[in-house]
């Protein structure tokens, strides 16, 4: 960032925001304050900037309402706050990691050999890891939007179509949709008994 925004803009609120953006469109400064756990006269405040910095484009819609959007150029501002703040991956990892080994080792305690990881995004290695620590195998890969790509050499497949192929013991892979993905599974006639996830992931515990 340059300098001029360093005086104006917070760098850890300001990554947090677009991070919510590249996710994909927000309908209203509310549900950015929400994500965000922050004042709504802050992220107005920042929203104003970033759109006139050119990161965020706002488009409007019918009824005075808008979307908010991640620009090309906002994408690269999120890519050097993001190697800004790689400098505490070697704090955050580790705590992720031991979330993830406490609950495999309640799978081995279970007896159970075989889980399907829920959920594809900065997280998912971690429990792919935990669960190989374990000796616990990956049955399969499922997730919402990424139907179709891969995680480790494995196609990821929809929850409908994972729920087909039989019930299995989920952990939730995802750390930023946890929760979405936590009541999708539910919807879809998961035992919730079935279905394990860090604690502090979920946004009603």
């Amino acid at each position: 960032m340059n300098k001029t925004t360093t005086a104006s803009l917070d760098d850890y609120t300001l990554f947090r925001l677009l991070c919510e953006l590249e996710q994909g469109p927000v309908c209203s400064q509310r549900e950015l304050a929400r994500r965000l756990d922050s004042a709504l006269g802050l992220v107005n405040n920042y929203l104003k900037a970033a759109v006139v910095k050119g990161w965020v484009r706002v488009k409007e819609l019918s009824g005075n309402r808008c979307t908010y959007h991640l620009t090309a150029k906002g994408a690269a501002e999120l890519r050097q706050l993001a190697l800004l703040h790689s400098r505490y991956l070697d704090r955050v990892i580790p705590v992720v990691l031991h979330e993830y080994r406490q609950l495999c080792r309640q799978f081995k305690d279970e007896g159970v050999e075989r889980v399907a990881l829920c959920g594809i995004d900065g997280c998912a290695e971690l429990a792919w890891l935990a669960l190989h620590e374990a000796g616990i195998e990956v049955a399969l890969v499922m997730d919402m939007d990424a139907s179709g790509e891969t995680l480790m050499g494995r196609e990821v497949v929809s929850l409908a179509r994972a729920m087909l192929s039989g019930m299995y013991k989920v952990l939730i892979s995802s750390r930023n949709r946890a929760d979405i993905l936590y009541h999708a599974l539910l919807d879809l006639g998961t035992d919730p008994m079935s279905i394990k996830v860090p604690v502090l992931f979920l946004e009603n515990r």
